[in-house]
Order: structure tokens, then C-alpha cells, then sequence
């Protein structure tokens, strides 16, 4: 057995009507609060309101936008260092629980935040962080890592450090079915693209590949139904628990050149993160099938593909079950139907490949005529 180390801190509540105990948790962990969330939809479900009448004279910063940049959390530690402010509440998706992690980290360092690219780079450990996801994609609840755009480079950095792991993680359901059908398939494709990573990473382990195996098959079994069925609650509670698991994964092993080259589809033409992920899985791990196998055609079992998982033929399996999947959930496997622009495949092979750290967990040396090609078989939505 390859030795591994795990690490997941995190005290984990899942279940409908978990956030009624949002105010026992904050109360042991400190004396008042600063809540973090975007600037419309936590409001505008009445999130916020019930957030505030559990935590009795708890500040609110509502600033955080979709793929914020680091002032957004140079502000938001400012604005928790005046209040008095000594735990952090982060409520939304991945941007909002990533911003909450970056200010607790500055309600207690100097800054700015872009100081803190990296890993382990701050002196003192952050304020405890609470955090509370609506939307079931990026586990950044069960996570050490907070992810920004870096406007200097128009590219995506990362601020990581062992005591960013929330301190709990509150999986309401309840909070989960405000959401519309298309945030609901690209966070779930987000929560997929992860534990599916996270399985091929260099840097993978076999507990981590049991979590991750276990997340493909509840988001092939849960995220149509709730795409379709945005009340069912048993649905929303499933892909809560996938998200958090492949979260788990992740935080140990890192993401792969999917992420890296994803992050190009979300900056340049807008495209969801988790949808820009999943535009680019099937020829990733048509690549990967050439260097394991055995676990690409596992994951083609848990995505769905009913015959037997051989090896041999992992490649055909994995693309046939991701495009199932996606046509199920009515999305298009080609890069072209979202705004993706041919012209610019180029470039963004050229970035990619010379941002070494994206290949880092990489499965395979991968030229820069490789990486073009990904781009341009996920263009098109070809399979090799």
C-alpha cells in the first residue's frame, strides 16, 4: 500500500434543518461574528435574515462577486479587524466560503491578500471559519485552500495554509433549493470534475480514491433529479455529500491540469467554473486511460456505463458515460455551444503549458501540442 497521510479537521453536519444550530456553534467558537456572502442570492432567499437572528449583533459583509479578486478580501478583513469581529460565518458557494477564509486569515495578518499566494505563508493562524454552503460544487467547506483571480495576470492563484480548513461545515439541504437548474448542474459537474482529479492526482490516496469513487456515483445518481426536481430535498442532501466529499479529495491531492486549463474558459469567456471543467474531463481522461487504466474505467463504472469496466478500453468508457451524463443533464460536451472562441485556442495552450504548476499532478509529460489538443477535442466535443 502507497502511505498516505489525512487531514480533514473539519466538524461536518449534514442534514435538512442543520443551520437552526448555526448559533451554538458560532457561540463556542467566538463572541461575534462577521458574516461573508455574496451580494444577492443569500439575501434574497432570507438566508441572511436568519443568519443574523441566530447570531445576535454579528456584522454582515456582502460584497463577494462570482471569481472574486483580492481586494474583495482586503476589504472584507478590514471591515472585520473594525467590528471587532473574532469568527468567521461564510455562507454561499465557493466564492463567498474562499473570500470568508482569505479575511479570517487577515483579520489576524497584515495584508494585502495577494501577499498569501502560496502555501503556510502567513504568521498567525486565521479566526475560526464557519462555513455554510447553498449550492453543492466546490467542498471549499472541507477545504484548506481559498482560490482568487490574480488581475495582474488575469489567471487564477491560490491562498492555502493548514488552518484554513473550516472549523464547521453546516450542509443544509434546505438552503440548497433556491437554486436554478443551471447553477445546480454546474456546481454538481464542479463537485465531479474534483473527485475525478483527484483519483488520477500524483498525489492521491487510497482512502481519498474510495471518497472520490463514491462521489461520481452520487452525482450520476442524484444531480438529474435534482436539476429536474429542485424541491426533492433527499436530492439536494445527495449532492451536498458529493460535493463535500470530493472536497475531502481534493484536499489532499490536489486538482489536475483540468482545473488549470478550465480556469481560461471561466476568465475569458465567462463560462461557469464547474461547466468549464466539465467541457474538458473527456479528453483529459481519455488521456489519462494511457497511464491508469484500471481507475479510469472504475470511474466509467460509478458514472454509469453498464458493461463491464475493462481496462483495455477505459478511454471508449470514459467518454461514452461523461457524454451520457451530460446529455442528460442538457448540457453540450463542445466548448464551441458555450462561447468558446477557436481563435483563441492557441493562447490559452501556450499559458497553460507554461504555468508548470498546473502539471504538477498531472498524470503523463504533456508537450505543448498535447495540451492544444485538449483544447481544441473539447472545442469540438470530439472524442479520440
Amino acid at each position: 500500500m502507497k502511505p498516505f497521510r489525512y487531514f480533514v479537521p473539519t466538524e461536518i453536519f449534514l442534514g435538512p434543518g442543520c443551520f437552526s444550530t448555526l448559533g451554538d456553534h458560532a457561540a463556542r467558537l467566538g463572541s461575534k461574528a462577521l458574516i461573508v456572502t455574496g451580494r444577492r442570492s443569500a439575501r434574497q432567499s432570507g438566508t441572511i435574515d436568519r443568519a443574523l437572528r441566530l447570531l445576535p449583533g454579528a456584522a454582515v459583509f456582502d460584497q463577494v462577486d462570482e471569481n472574486p479578486d483580492t481586494s474583495v478580501c482586503d476589504a472584507g478583513g478590514e471591515v472585520c479587524r473594525r467590528e471587532g469581529c473574532d469568527l468567521v460565518v461564510a455562507i454561499g458557494g465557493g466564492s463567498p466560503m474562499d473570500a470568508g477564509k482569505a479575511i479570517a486569515l487577515l483579520a489576524r495578518n497584515p495584508g494585502p491578500c495577494s501577499t498569501y499566494f502560496g502555501s503556510d505563508l502567513y504568521a498567525n493562524p486565521n479566526l475560526p471559519v464557519i462555513a455554510v454552503p447553498t449550492t453543492a460544487g466546490t467542498g471549499s467547506e472541507v477545504t484548506p485552500y481559498a482560490v482568487f483571480t490574480d488581475t495582474a495576470i488575469n489567471n487564477k492563484k491560490t491562498v492555502a495554509g493548514r488552518s484554513l480548513f473550516p472549523a464547521v461545515a453546516l450542509l443544509d439541504p434546505e438552503l440548497s433549493v433556491s437554486m436554478p437548474r443551471h447553477v445546480t448542474v454546474n456546481t454538481g459537474l464542479d463537485a465531479l470534475s474534483q473527485a475525478m482529479e483527484g483519483l488520477v492526482s500524483h498525489k492521491s490516496t487510497q482512502m481519498g480514491d474510495a471518497l472520490a469513487i463514491e462521489a461520481c456515483r452520487v452525482v450520476k445518481q442524484w444531480l438529474p433529479r435534482a436539476a429536474d426536481q429542485p424541491g426533492d430535498l433527499d436530492a439536494r442532501a445527495n449532492m451536498l455529500y458529493a460535493a463535500m466529499l470530493s472536497g475531502c479529495v481534493i484536499a489532499q491531492s490536489g486538482t489536475t491540469l483540468v482545473h488549470g486549463m478550465g480556469y481560461h474558459y471561466t476568465l475569458r469567456f465567462g463560462i461557469a467554473h464547474g461547466l468549464a471543467n466539465a467541457l474538458l474531463l473527456t479528453p483529459l481522461f481519455q488521456h489519462n486511460a494511457k497511464f491508469l487504466p484500471d481507475k479510469i474505467a472504475e470511474i466509467a463504472r460509478a458514472l454509469g456505463y453498464t458493461a463491464r469496466p475493462e481496462p483495455a478500453h477505459a478511454a471508449t468508457q470514459i467518454a461514452a458515460a461523461l457524454h451520457a451524463l451530460m446529455v442528460q443533464l442538457g448540457v453540450s460536451p463542445a466548448a464551441k455551444d458555450v462561447g468558446v472562441e477557436a481563435s483563441a485556442i492557441p493562447e490559452m495552450a501556450k499559458i497553460t503549458f507554461e504555468d508548470k504548476p498546473r502539471t504538477k499532478n498531472q498524470p503523463g509529460q504533456l508537450s505543448l501540442q498535447d495540451i492544444q489538443r485538449f483544447f481544441e477535442q473539447s472545442f469540438s466535443g470530439a472524442t479520440e
